[in-house]
């Protein structure tokens, strides 16, 4: 496997922002170490996904078409090089979601269908995230990444107890 550029070096507060080509196709590299994270990275190859940058006031991710996703953060206060990955796992499970036909309910669909939906997709989104984290924060080229930490930053935590609970089980 090559060496993956570190997301840390590249994103380095005062530093300016590397552009968001080199910030995405670094975060694809790192997604590569990761078995969930691969299959990411294929689905992205596979499908000709078209991954953007934005600029947001708080760290968001948008996916407005099966093939489109959307990163956006405050570009004069980055979000974190782990925020990052995770972040486009997060969305990037989104996108093979819909592309597997798991889409949200019409719009004058009843709200417990939405609801019901909703919560499914986000729940597997989620815990996709969690397996992402755990297998990348199990790799020594990765530990300062502190993906769990993120996890639990990005308000995770119960989501990735209950995981690392269920993964000791197994």
């Amino acid at each position: 496997m090559t060496q993956t550029p570190k997301l840390n070096d590249l994103l380095k507060p005062g530093k300016p922002l590397p552009s968001d080509d080199l910030m995405i196709s670094t975060a694809l590299d790192i997604l590569n170490h990761s078995p969930h994270g691969q299959q990411l990275s294929d689905f992205v190859s596979v499908n000709q996904i078209s991954i953007r940058v934005m600029a947001t006031p708080h760290p968001t991710t948008y996916l407005p078409e099966s093939k489109l996703v959307y990163i956006g953060f405050n570009r004069n206060n980055p979000v974190t090089p782990s925020r990052f990955v995770l972040m486009l796992a997060g969305i990037l499970r989104e996108a093979q979601q819909e592309s597997a036909g798991i889409r949200h309910p019409n719009l004058n669909a009843p709200m417990q269908e939405h609801m019901k939906v909703s919560m499914a997709k986000h729940e597997d989104k989620v815990w996709y995230m969690c397996t992402v984290a755990t297998e990348l924060n199990a790799l020594e080229t990765f530990a300062e990444y502190k993906f769990h930490d993120e996890l639990k930053g990005m308000g995770h935590e119960e989501a990735l107890v209950l995981y690392l609970r269920q993964e000791k089980k197994a």
